[in-house]
C-alpha cells in the first residue's frame, strides 16, 4: 500500500519542523510543512496531498474553514483545546477528526484511516444530497415548463413532455436545463412586453 501524502500545517514553525522530522522517522511521507501564515498563498493540489494535519493551540473557525474549503481534503486537527464550543466550531467548519492530544506518530495510521473514511462518507452524503436537490429542482422546472407549453400551444401533458424531451435531446442538455431555458425565455418575454 502506498504511503499517504501528508500536508502539515502548524501555527508554530519550530514545532512544525519537529513534527515533520518525527513523522518522517515513523515512515510517513510529508509533502508540505507550512505555517498557517502561508496557507492562503499556496495551493496544495500541486503537492498531491492525501490528508491535512492541522496543529493549532487555539483553533479558529475561519482558519479551519479556509483550509477545508481551499484544499477539500480530509483534515485532522490536533490541539490541546477541549472547550466544547471550540470542538463544535471545528466540526461545523469541516474538520474530519478532532484529536485532543499532540500528534503521536504511533497512533497516526489508524487516526488517518478513520479520518479518510469519514471524509469519503461525508463527501458521498454531500454529493447524494446535491444530486437529490438537483433532481427535485429539475422536476419542478419540468412541471412548470410543461404547464407553460400546454397553455401557450394547447398541448396535452404528454405532448408537452415529449416536446421538452425532444428539444433537450437535440440541444444536448438535460430536460431540467431545457425547462429552465424555456422558463427564462418566457420571463424575459413577459418583462419586455410590460415595458
Amino acid at each position: 500500500m502506498p504511503k499517504l501524502k501528508i500536508a502539515l500545517l502548524d501555527e508554530d514553525s519550530d514545532r512544525a519542523r519537529f513534527i515533520k522530522e518525527s513523522l518522517i522517522e515513523h515512515g510517513f511521507d510529508v509533502v508540505a510543512c507550512l505555517t498557517l501564515d502561508y496557507v492562503n498563498m499556496l495551493r496544495l493540489e500541486h503537492l498531491h496531498a492525501d490528508v491535512i494535519l492541522l496543529d493549532m493551540d487555539n483553533p479558529h473557525r475561519d482558519i479551519i474553514e479556509n483550509c477545508v474549503s481551499q484544499f477539500n481534503l480530509p483534515t485532522v486537527l490536533f490541539t490541546k483545546n477541549s472547550h466544547k464550543d471550540t470542538i463544535k466550531n471545528a466540526i461545523d467548519a469541516g474538520v474530519t477528526a478532532y484529536i485532543l492530544d499532540g500528534i503521536e506518530p504511533s497512533k497516526l495510521d489508524s487516526i488517518l484511516a478513520i479520518a479518510i473514511e469519514q471524509f469519503k462518507k461525508h463527501k458521498k452524503l454531500e454529493d447524494d444530497l446535491k444530486e437529490t436537490k438537483t433532481k427535485l429542482a429539475d422536476r419542478k422546472d419540468i412541471e412548470k415548463a410543461k404547464v407553460l407549453l400546454m397553455q401557450l400551444h394547447g398541448l396535452s401533458e404528454d405532448a408537452a413532455f415529449q416536446s421538452l424531451r425532444k428539444n433537450a435531446m437535440s440541444h444536448r442538455m438535460t430536460m431540467g436545463e431545457m425547462s429552465r431555458r424555456l422558463l427564462d425565455a418566457q420571463e424575459l418575454l413577459n418583462t419586455q412586453l410590460k415595458d
